[in-house]
């Protein structure tokens, strides 16, 4: 099993790093100016789509709403850094995503988290604020915002670790929904820091977007409370977790 998790590894890398190669250039020419970022979600759309259709990964999930208000604040439980590709596939085209500033150095992949996506440095207050200033300016630019409240993949998936309340309160400060997803085994095809990669479906739950225009910012510790708990609940419906 564990030969056939390397060979399958080998494969993801491949198509992954392959597609993302052909399309580098039409990347760097979308990603030049703000006005075409939501082409380039289009097109990072497509090698998302692409890379689980030749990785035998198609994902099947479920909507509790068939639309999306937008623009919303997406906060999913974090498995795998396969999540990131799956929200790939549903988010809309206008969307930033916000991930730790170690994802801006990443060679050639790291250009999404110096352009249309938001890099965080967790260890510095200043820039942590600064970072959601700029996601707050995105909002009133029409985009929704991806953000995971715990933070990082944690080594004791698939349990939750606590989530951090900066999604929260960024939605009830801009009075936008958050739409919560579940993730079901991410954690399982791709597993982390385990270089290796296991073909099945993706399977997810698109929860029911939550309002926020009612609340007030001493609400966020609540909400926070609500949304992990909504998420819990679901992974210990499907018994992934007791």
């Amino acid at each position: 099993m564990k030969v056939l998790g390397k060979i399958g590894f080998a494969w993801f890398l491949l198509v992954f790093t392959g597609i993302f190669l052909v399309f580098y250039p039409f990347f760097l020419v979308l990603l030049s100016h703000p006005r075409m970022y939501p082409i380039a979600n289009v097109l990072r759309k497509i090698w998302a789509w692409l890379v689980v259709i030749l990785c035998f990964a198609i994902p099947l999930y479920k909507r509790e709403e068939r639309k999306m208000p937008l623009p919303c604040v997406f906060v999913s439980n974090h498995t795998s850094y396969l999540d990131i590709v799956a929200l790939g596939l549903i988010a809309p085209i206008r969307i930033t995503f916000m991930g730790k500033v170690e994802l801006s150095r990443i060679p050639l992949f790291g250009i999404f988290f110096r352009t249309v996506d938001i890099s965080v440095n967790r260890k510095s207050i200043r820039d942590s604020h600064k970072a959601f200033v700029e996601a707050g300016n995105r909002i009133s630019k029409g985009f929704s915002v991806v953000i995971f409240p715990e933070g990082t993949i944690w080594n004791k998936t698939p349990l939750l670790k606590p989530f951090k309340n900066g999604a929260f309160k960024m939605a009830i400060e801009n009075g936008i929904p958050i739409v919560p997803i579940t993730f079901y085994n991410n954690f399982r095809i791709l597993p982390d820091e385990k270089y290796a990669f296991y073909p099945r479906p993706i399977k997810f739950k698109v929860h029911r977007a939550i309002p926020t225009a009612h609340l007030n910012v001493e609400d966020s510790d609540s909400l926070k409370d609500e949304i992990y708990a909504l998420i819990e609940n679901e992974l210990k419906a499907k018994k992934i977790i007791q």
